[in-house]
This record gives C-alpha cells, structure tokens and sequence, in this order.
C-alpha cells in the first residue's frame, strides 16, 4: 500500500493505461491495518513530544494529533466511524489497478511488483516526481505530482500519515482545489507516457529509467557515474562505439538550461564531467581528486564549505549531483514528450 498526499473520496482512476497504474481509496481490507499505523504514529509522535520537552527544544507548533480538528478542517463526514477510519477511508492510494492490460506483465506475469523488490507504483511516483522538475514539466504539472507519504513494505520506515495530513491542511493551499490539481496532473503525466509507450521497446526502456532514478540518498562518485551512464544512453549515438569525446560536449549543454550552470561555462562543465565519470569508471582516484578541484576552481567559487556536514569532496559531489539530476531531469522529460526530436539528436 503506497499512500500520497492527496485526500478524499474519489473514483478509482487508471493513471496509465499501458502500465496499468492507478489512484484510488484504501480497499475495505486496507482500512483497520492503515489504522494500527496511525495509532502507531500517534504513539511515537507523542512520545517524541516529550523528548523535545525534556531537552527545552520549545516550539508552539509542535503538538499531539487533534484527529476530531483534522476530520473538521477537511469538511469530512464522521458519521457512525471513528476519527481514524474516517481518515483511512480518505487517503488516496497509488496501484497496479489493472495488471491484466500491463505491459508490467512481460516482466512478470503472476503480479506487478514481486514481494522481496521495491513495489512499481513507488517507483513510478517518484519517476513523475523528478520529471516534474524540468523546465518543461514544471509548466505542464505546475509542481503538483504528488509524493509518498506512506509505504506498507518498508517496515524500518516510521508512519507518517498524520505528519503530512495536518501539514497539508494547515498549509495555505486551497485544500480540495490542490486535491484535484493533482490528480488532473497525474492523468497528463500518465496520458505522455502512455504515449510514449508505442512498442515493447520502449518500455524496456522506461522501465530501466524507472529503475535507475528510483530514490538515491547517497550524493557521491557512484551516483555521477550512474547519472552519466544515463545520460550517455539517452543522448549519445550508440554506434560510436564508446568515443565520447567532442560529442558529449556538443550534446550534453543543450540540457542544462534547468540548472544554474552559467552559459558561457557549459562546455566546460559537459567536459569535466565526461572526464570525471571515466575515471571513477576505472578507479583512478588521483585524477578525481584533481578533477574535483578543477570543479570546485570553476563553478563553487564563492561557496560556503561546512566540514562540520560534509567534507569538501563530498560537498563537491553533492553540487555537481544535483547539477547532473536536473540534466537527466530535463532529458527524460523530452524523451517521454518527444522521443523522435531526442532520437534524432541522439544520432546527429
């Protein structure tokens, strides 16, 4: 069970039909485990409470969960249930709806997502939340992909469910407007890739996309190097037979017009890491080092260095990682809009 941050009573609605993805309220036999989860946060909310009391950390907005306040700025019905059931019946779900029409099923044809891997529908939804970021998608998605706030199949992960329930609620959003703007973003996302998905090809690839961009808190030499192996597949033509020199240069600075690399350095940038992405590759940790260096002489000049969070090789990856997401960022999003433009770049 895979929840996100939007609410109410909705229609079961097929986000991609290809894939098979869709939203809609928790089943019947969802509802009295969703519950235990939220008294389980109630619980470690509480005692996290009085912690914070007992160290002097005060803060006015830090309170225990009103669920009768919440349930009441919602404008929802308790009738006959509980405070919790209520919420229950009203998170939104993302899920293989429709398996039977999936092309998840020349992966696997018994289910979607196999019990000892990540489920897809978490995957899928945190693809269309790096996607979103584009230029080019923040306009068509006006930032309101939705994110997960709760995942029944990661047991070491604490509930959050109420955590971004009352924060939603005591944001300035227009509560039932900002519900309905995400799922219309949804179904556009859902409708690109759909069309996207022409051939068995073409979701070979996506899946190994998904896959890859599938969330990655470590912020180092491993992470460039799967960032750039993405990068190259997407842009680079295939029958080079691994020359890169010259051609990620010309490629790669088409894309980094979502970033805050300046334009006249672009080149230089494409180079660096073209550079530093074959030498992780083959582990010569001198050259790296040499090549941080040069990076942090060109683009990190006035940054602030704190070696109490991080030491200024992992600062160093840390911008050059988040520069290289949103590039990938920007590529996905014209492969999944305009695969023959990006196709024809590819081999140009």
């Amino acid at each position: 069970m895979i929840t996100l941050n939007i609410y109410g009573n909705i229609e079961p609605t097929i986000i991609s039909k290809k894939l098979g993805v869709g939203i809609s309220n928790p089943p019947n036999d969802w509802i009295k485990g969703l519950q235990d989860d939220m008294l389980e946060e109630m619980l470690v909310h509480e005692h996290n409470l009085k912690v914070w009391g007992k160290r002097e950390f005060k803060n006015s907005k830090l309170s225990n969960y009103d669920l009768a306040e919440l349930v009441k700025k919602a404008k929802w019905n308790i009738s006959h249930n509980s405070e919790l059931e209520v919420i229950a019946r009203n998170l939104v779900a993302i899920d293989v709806l429709d398996f039977e029409n999936s092309y998840l099923q020349l992966k696997n044809d018994t289910m979607d997502s196999p019990t000892c891997e990540v489920s897809f529908p978490l995957k899928f939804i945190n693809f269309c939340n790096k996607i979103q970021n584009s230029s080019k998608g923040k306009d068509v998605l006006n930032k309101r992909i939705p994110f997960s706030t709760f995942s029944s199949d990661e047991f070491n992960e604490k509930p959050r469910i109420l955590n971004f329930f009352r924060a939603i609620l005591n944001s300035q959003l227009d509560f039932e407007n900002y519900n309905k703007e995400c799922m219309s973003s949804l179904v556009k996302v859902g409708a690109l890739i759909d069309d996207f998905l022409q051939k068995e090809e073409d979701f070979w690839i996506l899946d190994y996309i998904i896959n890859s961009m599938y969330h990655d808190r470590d912020y180092n030499a491993y992470h460039v190097f799967k960032v750039m192996s993405l990068i190259e597949m997407l842009i680079i033509n295939p029958s080079g037979n691994g020359k890169l020199v010259g051609e990620l240069e010309r490629k790669l600075p088409q894309f980094l017009n979502g970033t805050r690399i300046d334009i006249t350095k672009k080149v230089t940038f494409a180079e660096i890491m073209r550079k530093l992405r074959n030498k992780i590759a083959h582990g010569d940790y001198k050259a790296m080092q040499q090549l941080l260096q040069i990076y942090r002489d060109e683009f990190m000049v006035n940054y602030v260095f704190d070696e109490f969070e991080h030491s200024i090789e992992n600062w160093t990856y840390l911008n050059i990682c988040c520069r290289l997401d949103e590039v990938l960022n920007e590529i996905v999003w014209e492969l999944i809009t305009n695969k023959n433009q990006l196709r024809a770049l590819q081999y140009a």
